[in-house]
């Protein structure tokens, strides 16, 4: 738990390479609507076995962390990742947001925290009003728009979430979501987009088969920022949970690679 400079506390789960190595840098995952930190355990183990530290926030109200849920806001969940990135004990820090955590990644990305290197948006939500977001999720199952407009929490059905993933296991999966701050999803309908710096290394990897984020969305946002595309298909909104996750780390993992490469490059390159 992390607690320094607020009276919320915050569940982050870690995991180092094995043989203790010393890692190259960090990743800190930031799940998505009504997820907790647990989601990215696939994530995780793949990052510790490339020689990554990894860590997951759990942000207010959802998981092991504490605070209210209906009364979060968008602020406060860019807080909660705020705080995470200066409890990780790292020099560099690449943060990977999925879904809503890829909309906070944009919005701590334009507040240029120093220790973080590099974004990854994972199905991010859209730099600008989600409405299609919103819109395919209350299209695809009418009953979920009385509840939003009730103001309670969607429930993201399994379909919503994964292709290839059994039957049985996707059903367990999503009954164990938390649900959502009613006021974040209110939020996400009226949000302006981040200004975040151009000079941050940034990858946006989406899928043509998520049924949460339309595709025209996540190519919008990723040309605002100017960041890096890896298109994916056969895999749902839950990439980092849904069968074939390992495609899609080794997407991110691969950029990471290439990245690093890229700055050698530069560093030894000789004088004109």
């Amino acid at each position: 738990m992390f607690n320094p400079g607020s009276n919320v506390q915050l569940e982050i789960l870690a995991s180092g390479p094995p043989g203790g190595i010393r890692p190259r840098s960090a990743f800190l995952f930031v799940h998505g609507l009504g997820h907790d930190a647990t989601c990215w355990h696939n994530w995780m183990h793949a990052a510790s076995e490339d020689g990554y530290a990894a860590y997951a926030v759990s942000l207010r109200g959802h998981g092991g962390s504490g605070g209210s849920l209906r009364s979060a806001r968008l602020k406060d969940y860019v807080e909660d990742v705020l705080r995470a990135v200066e409890a990780v004990d790292a020099d560099e820090l690449v943060l990977v947001g999925h879904s809503l955590g890829g909309l906070l990644v944009q919005r701590v990305l334009a507040l240029q925290p120093a220790k973080v290197s590099a974004g990854v948006l994972v199905g991010s939500i859209t730099s600008g009003p989600a409405f299609g977001t919103v819109f395919s999720v209350l299209r695809s199952h009418p009953w979920q728009a009385m509840r939003f407009l009730a103001g309670r929490s969607i429930r993201l059905p399994p379909d919503m979430l994964f292709e290839r993933m059994g039957t049985e296991e996707a059903g367990e999966i999503s009954r164990s979501l938390c649900g959502e701050s009613p006021w974040v999803q209110y939020q996400l309908l009226f949000h302006l987009p981040a200004r975040m710096k151009s000079e941050y290394p940034l990858l946006s990897v989406y899928s043509k088969h998520d049924r949460m984020v339309p595709v025209r969305s996540a190519r919008v946002t990723a040309r605002r920022y100017g960041a890096d595309v890896r298109e994916l298909a056969g895999i749902g909104h839950d990439m980092m949970l849904d069968g074939g996750w390992e495609e899609s780390w080794s997407v991110i993992s691969d950029w990471l690679k290439a990245q690093r490469v890229e700055a050698v490059s530069r560093t030894v390159r000789p004088a004109d």
